[in-house]
């Protein structure tokens, strides 16, 4: 604003990652769900929560660009009083935001997993993570309306009052976040390490779930940043935590989205990606899997990772069973088929 004192500004490490961002995740976002919407598998909770993430971000990054607009950036000694406290009001709108679309976007990874893997135990750990994400997003969202009594001393402290601590407060979330999407990581990789699926298809999709790693990296780098930017007296400069909290979030959102892209993976990695590669060879491994009166029987209208007993009674991943035809599937039936349906009648 023309009304702050010239000097340095910082509002450019901001604004360019938002504006790229606001184009490329509801890109990432659009095409997962126009593959659901043309697909026999249709849209799921999964797909309504991730689009609802997506918009508490694009809201994160409209109010960082307008706090932009108004001083953000820039030395706070710089700023006008009426520039200065509009730009910490924004940042104070925009960090409740932050912590609904963050916890949403585990969310929607967590009910995808139930789309997909439906072993008892894998889905008891997903309901019970459920809960505890859910429950831990309205804490933190509440916990960063109400951090100051009253509200307004989290923009203008002024106004007597009080604020609890707030960088213990940002590493307490930090690490939670950091706890959780390691477990929403790891999850996958037993129950596909143990599918009956060719290598090379097993190795491709414990990498497409791999990906949320990024999402760790963002979140351990952006964490080395909160003790500053916390503390520092010159907050509207300080602002290497608010750049961290914008690629963080578009991160997690575009790596939920990933699963999804089986197609254009499929082109540029086709050794790995191809739905023909390795069909005849999972076919006969897979028939040879089940037992004696044993029928493949889909528990939906879409491909799922299906599981069988075992000879002791015990439930392990045997098979992937296709119930539509291939031209149907959306990506995710495409990364849990192998090309033609399994059955075996007896």
């Amino acid at each position: 604003m023309s009304e702050n004192t010239p000097g340095p500004s910082r509002a450019r490490e901001i604004q360019v990652p938002c504006i790229v961002f606001l184009v490329t995740t509801p890109t990432f976002v659009a095409i997962r769900l126009w593959s659901r919407t043309t697909s026999k598998s249709g849209i799921g909770w999964d797909d309504w929560i991730i689009l609802a993430s997506c918009t508490f971000a694009v809201i994160v990054m409209v109010l960082m660009l307008a706090s932009c607009a108004y001083g953000f950036g820039q030395h706070i000694a710089n700023l006008t009083p009426q520039h200065k406290l509009m730009t910490l009001k924004l940042f104070f709108v925009s960090q409740a935001f932050y912590k609904l679309t963050m916890n949403m976007t585990k969310m929607s990874i967590l009910m995808l997993y139930l789309r997909i893997f439906i072993q008892r135990w894998f889905r008891i750990i997903c309901h019970a993570l459920l809960a505890i994400i859910t429950s831990y997003m309205v804490a933190t969202f509440f916990a960063s309306v109400f951090q100051c009594t009253p509200v307004a001393r989290a923009w203008n402290k002024t106004i007597p009052g009080s604020c609890i601590d707030i960088t213990t407060n940002w590493y307490a979330n930090a690490g939670f976040s950091i706890a959780t999407d390691i477990i929403i990581l790891a999850l996958p990789m037993y129950p596909l390490y143990k599918s009956k699926i060719v290598l090379n298809r097993k190795i491709a999709l414990m990498i497409v779930f791999a990906l949320g790693a990024f999402v760790v990296v963002t979140s351990v780098l952006r964490m080395q940043t909160l003790d500053f930017s916390s503390a520092s007296p010159d907050t509207t400069f300080d602002i290497a935590s608010s750049i961290w909290t914008i690629i963080e979030e578009n991160v997690g959102i575009t790596c939920a989205c990933l699963p999804m892209m089986w197609a254009p993976l499929a082109r540029l990695f086709p050794s790995f990606f191809s739905l023909d590669n390795g069909t005849e060879i999972y076919r006969s491994s897979a028939a040879r899997s089940l037992e004696p009166n044993t029928t493949s029987q889909p528990q939906s209208s879409w491909t799922q990772l299906h599981a069988y007993p075992d000879a002791k009674g015990s439930t392990s991943m045997n098979q992937i069973s296709e119930y539509q035809d291939r031209s149907s599937e959306d990506s995710t039936g495409q990364i849990l088929t192998s090309g033609r349906a399994v059955e075996a009648r007896h």
